[in-house]
């Protein structure tokens, strides 16, 4: 165990191991979450000119 932590945090290999991969994790938790967001936030199709949208100018 000792010598995983060592190679992880002592070398330059590690490290970019562990960039890489903590890259990897958080684009395959974006991905899932943007595909359940999805889901719950259905595309209602474009908004008609006669909306408002509550911003006023």
């Amino acid at each position: 165990m000792d010598a995983i932590f060592t190679f992880l945090f002592q070398t330059r290999e590690g490290l970019a191991a562990l960039f890489f991969g903590g890259i990897a994790i958080i684009a395959v938790v974006a991905f899932v979450l943007e595909k359940r967001t999805h889901k719950i936030y259905v595309d209602r199709g474009p908004a008609a000119d006669d909306d408002e949208d509550g911003w006023v100018l």
